[in-house]
């Protein structure tokens, strides 16, 4: 386990996979700021909350490393005609 417990040490640095431990500690210590206690629910949704940063974090370790980044692109639905104002999203 890291010796200072931050979002930052939730990828290991060496494999760039998710530091399981880091990862528990973070959502118990979320759940006793959210809730005051340590129940299943106040777990779950501390858990949902610190499992959001996952796929930010492990994308920043592989552009660090200069691995590729998956990516998706998006492309307009229709036909593209003058004048007419599409929505952005």
């Amino acid at each position: 386990m890291a010796n200072i417990l931050t979002i930052h040490n939730l990828i290991d640095d060496e494999t760039g996979e998710v530091d399981l431990s880091v990862l528990k500690a973070l959502a118990r210590r979320r759940a006793m700021q959210d809730y005051g206690a340590i129940t299943p629910r106040s777990l779950r949704s501390a858990l949902r909350e610190c499992a959001g940063m996952i796929p930010e974090k492990q994308c920043a370790w592989r552009m660090r490393r200069g691995l590729p980044v998956p990516t998706t692109l998006v492309t307009p639905y229709g036909e593209a005609s003058e004048g007419v104002r599409r929505s952005a999203f």
